[in-house]
Order: C-alpha cells, then structure tokens, then sequence
C-alpha cells in the first residue's frame, strides 16, 4: 500500500471514529440532562417540602439552603438549560426575605433576571424584587419591577394570574400612598357601601382582611368571607362571636369568647392559662406563618402567645400595658398592640419585633379606640368609635390622615366597631348602626 492509500484510510477511519463518537455524544447528552432535570426536581421539591412543614425560621433557613443546592450543584456554565434553577433561586430569595437575609435574597432575584434566560420564573423574579425594594422604601424601581412583572405574567411567560394580580395590588399601594400625595391628592377619595344583602349580615361587627384579597366580616350570630371581588364566598352562623381573627395565611377564623372557629373548616382552637384551664375572654387574636398565635384578653393585660395547638409559649411583657383590645401583625411580623388606656392612663399603640422585643410605643388622645390595622409599609390605622374617625399615622407615629365622621364621598360614620385595611390599602369599616362596610378607596 502507498503512502497515499495509507493516508486516505486514516482518514476514513478517523471520520468514521469521529461520526461515532458524535454519535455517542448526541445519543448520551439527552440522558445526561434527563437525569439532571430529575436530581433537580428531587432538590426542589424536597425543598418544597421542607418549607411548607417549617415550624420556625431556622427551619425556613434549612429549606433555603436546600433550594440553593441546585445552582450550586448545577451551575449555569455546565447546565445551561436547567429551568429548574431558576424556580430554586427564586424560591430560595422567597424564603431570604422571610428569614432577614434580603440583601442575599435581592442577589439571587438580580441572578434570575440578569444571568438565567427568560423563563416560567421570570415574572415572580420581577415580583419578588419589585416587592423587596417596595417595603426598602425604593418605590421608583419597585414600580419597574412590578411593571415587569405584569407584564411578563399576561404575556405568557408564566407565573400565572396571581403575579400579574399581585403585581397589580402593590402598584396600587403605589399610587395610593405614595403617588396621590405627590400630585397633590387624598390618600382615600371615595367611600360607598361593601357588603351585599345576599350575605345575611345585617349588623356588622367586625371585618378583616386577608392576604389572599378576601374580607372577613362578623356580627353576634355570623361569619362570611368575600372574594376579592367583594361576592360572598362562603357564611356560617356562629353565636357569640367577638370579631374576625388575622392570619398570615390559612383559613379565616372567628373570635369567640374563648378560642377561635374556622368559617369553611369548623376546627375550633382553644387557649390554655399559664396557671391551667381555658383561656376566655379573647379580644383579638393573629395566626402566624407557622401557626403560633398571638393573643389579647381581657383576662390579661399581656401579650400571649401560643403554639398551633393553643399551648402556651411566651408572654411579652411590657408595663405600660393597661387594657390591650387589639392586634395587628406586619407583613414584617412586628406585632403591633392597641392599648385602650384607663383613667389615669391615655390610649396608645405598642410595637414589638418579630420575636418579641419591645421596639416603642406612641401614645394619642383618642377618646374610645376599639380597633388596629397595619398596612404594608407598617402604617398604623386606629379607629376611634368616640370622635368616629380612622386615624393613619405612619412607622414613626407622623399623622397622615384623619378620615371621618364624614368620609370621602359624603358616608357619614355612626356606630363603627372595627376597621380593616388590605393589600392595595383600602380601608374597610363595619358599622353596625349603618348595617354597613364601608369601603375608602
């Protein structure tokens, strides 16, 4: 053979060793991300899991670090096409801003945005980070991100009805609290009647609403829920009941006496005295996150908290406290009090961390307040039944608005019992002589 020949057969055999191995190659590359995508999604939904069951922040840092073994264990320059990544840093900077940790949160959002390609994910990134610089106090590039958010959410990228809800929601908060102000404006510029004939309440005692955009609102013998919409979704006649209790999520519940009854769920809860049997006399009370309560009566003039099961946990103790008649829990899970004062003593509003530490009290001259609402930013809403006002003040107790007796639009106030504010800061009040919510817009 001539060394010609020779080389045409090297060659023939190094093409036919290289289509092989080419062929080797495209046939092992999708194996290879099947079982990357597999491994991933364990990760994820382990995480998931490890969440949803979290009974404390530690275990909420626990569930977060698992969330980030996935871009740790398969990084973009070896996976570029894992999806799944972005759903764990995502999800991982969910759980960052509950735990404190928001500076790494806001990190792992900008990575999604900035460094993942366009995904399902894309819009909560732009929610999550809209929302984090929202409650920073940076509204101008919170109302970006929201804008995106929404934007990507209609358009189809995914992330489903709620973000672009949601989006919409904090937007509104935008304009409300802030941008009406700047251009000269009331907060709040109309009232008209909420509460539909259809739901059988007739003297309204209380109202609450939920972070779901649904209301709660009770009198002596009922309970229902409306939608977001403002329809009724679902009633339950309850006798004796106080006023709707808060909850961070979960279903909504009832204050009776002595515990607390679910409206769709009928599991009641009850509350047990530090020195034994039930507790009574409950004026207020707020599910947490992980199910702990947080508790008034008129039993005591302290601050109670219970486990999910109604055993007791840990008194916050204050001396400045008098005859605490509400509560009210942030989105940053300071636990704000409302303290009606005595005689001797005048009304005020107290502040305590998330994990109790007493922070600072403000005290006014209301003449009767009854009820406490905080909003997103960590406004304090008071409704005095005695001058019929709701009263905003801000974090550092800077009055912002004196609403009533007469409210925007000409709906004039007469017995009000409770006031609620929720996610867009429209302001509810249950006005029993009325028959009446109102709603401030």
């Amino acid at each position: 053979m001539t060394s010609g020949s020779k080389r045409n057969s090297t060659r023939r055999r190094c093409g036919a060793g290289a289509a092989v191995g080419l062929t080797l190659f495209a046939a092992t590359l999708p194996a290879q991300d099947e079982a990357t995508e597999r491994e991933a999604t364990a990760l994820v939904e382990a995480a998931l899991a490890a969440a949803r069951d979290a009974a404390s922040v530690d275990d909420l840092a626990r569930a977060r670090e698992r969330f980030l073994e996935v871009p740790r264990r398969f990084p973009r320059s070896e996976h570029p096409g894992l999806r799944l990544r972005g759903r764990a840093l995502v999800e991982a900077a969910a759980l960052g801003r509950r735990t404190g940790v928001e500076r790494e949160a806001a990190g792992e959002l900008l990575r999604v945005l900035e460094r993942e390609a366009r995904s399902e994910w894309t819009p909560r990134a732009h929610f999550e980070l809209g929302d984090l610089l929202l409650m920073r106090g940076d509204w101008q590039n919170a109302a970006r991100h929201l804008r995106l958010a929404r934007e990507a959410a209609l358009d189809g990228a995914g992330g489903g009805n709620y973000v672009a809800g949601d989006a919409l929601e904090r937007m509104t908060l935008i304009h409300r609290l802030i941008l009406r102000p700047l251009a000269g404006q009331e907060r709040w510029l109309d009232s008209r009647g909420y509460l539909p004939t259809r739901a059988g309440i007739e003297r309204p005692r209380g109202v609450a609403a939920g972070a779901d955009g649904r209301l709660v609102v009770t009198d002596t013998n009922r309970a229902a829920i409306f939608d977001a919409d403002g329809a009724p979704a679902a009633a339950r006649d309850l006798r004796g009941a106080v006023r709707p209790s808060h909850a961070a999520s979960g279903a909504p519940g009832v204050i009776t006496t002595n515990g607390v009854t679910g409206i769709e769920d009928p599991q009641s809860t009850s509350f047990g005295r530090i020195g034994g049997g039930e507790l009574d006399r409950i004026v207020a009370a707020h599910r947490d996150d992980f199910g702990n309560w947080t508790v008034l009566s008129r039993r005591s003039t302290e601050v109670l908290r219970y486990d999910p099961q109604g055993r007791p946990l840990e008194t916050l103790r204050v001396a400045t406290l008098t005859q605490p008649i509400d509560v009210a829990v942030g989105r940053d899970g300071a636990i704000h009090v409302l303290d009606a004062g005595a005689r001797s003593t005048p009304p005020s509003v107290l502040r305590f961390a998330a994990d109790g530490r007493f922070e600072e009290a403000f005290r006014v001259d209301w003449r009767r307040p009854v009820a406490l609402d905080v909003d997103a930013f960590g406004n304090r809403y008071v409704l005095d039944a005695g001058t019929l006002q709701v009263l905003v003040y801000d974090p550092f107790a800077t009055p912002l608005a004196v609403l009533g007796p007469v409210m925007p639009g000409g709906q004039e106030l007469r017995t009000p019992e409770d006031v609620a504010v929720d996610g867009q800061a429209r302001i509810f009040v249950a006005d029993s002589r009325l028959g009446q919510v109102l709603v401030l817009e």
